[in-house]
């Protein structure tokens, strides 16, 4: 019994040891060229740098939208992504479960090769102040509304062609944005 008990333990270190937890290479995901720089694809919201929620909960600062940034490292143990913009260094707490996606995943959807120009390209000024301002209002589209709120965390809605989007305003409140076709038509508080 002893030994079965052994193996099982080995056999699981060898499992966790085989690659299962490697981390998270930003270079790779996104196969970046020599100086090729990255960049925010949303509005990061925190509260705390060493401590940025996944859901992107609208509290707190954000880092701008196009931001540029520099990677530091990721964690597969401890579920962190590290970068540095704006001189600060930023932590995501990273939460698979609430994301119901990858690390990898995530990191391709919450940064990007395109800087501040690319992503605002064809937007009105009116809404890229908005943006800047991380709002949404009726009326903008959801290319828009990405790029201000970032994608909603998939807990709440599993799938951004869905007609409504469900947001965290805090830890105990969201907000439903109701679309019609592509255009958000009713922004909803739903803790009334």
């Amino acid at each position: 019994m002893k030994k079965l008990i052994v193996l099982l333990a080995a056999a699981f270190v060898a499992v966790l040891s085989s690659g299962c937890v490697e981390p998270v290479i930003f270079a790779e995901v996104f196969q970046l060229k020599k100086g090729e720089k990255l960049y925010t694809a949303y509005n990061l919201w925190y509260t705390d740098p060493e401590n940025v929620d996944a859901r992107n909960v609208q509290q707190g600062s954000f880092i701008p939208v196009g931001t540029e940034i520099e990677p530091v490292r990721t964690e597969s143990f401890g579920e962190k992504i590290v970068f540095k913009a704006a001189g600060k260094t930023f932590t995501i707490r990273f939460d698979n479960g609430i994301r119901l996606c990858s690390m990898r995943d995530f990191i391709a959807y919450t940064f990007t090769t395109s800087d501040r120009a690319k992503l605002f390209a064809g937007i009105p000024d009116k809404v890229r102040v908005r943006i800047a301002r991380g709002e949404v209002v009726p009326g903008m589209d959801r290319r828009q509304v990405l790029l201000a709120f970032g994608p909603p965390p998939a807990i709440r809605t599993p799938d951004t062609k869905n007609e409504t989007w469900i947001y965290w305003t805090t830890d105990a409140k969201t907000i439903r944005l109701v679309f019609r076709g592509d255009v958000v038509r009713q922004i909803l508080d739903v803790n009334l």
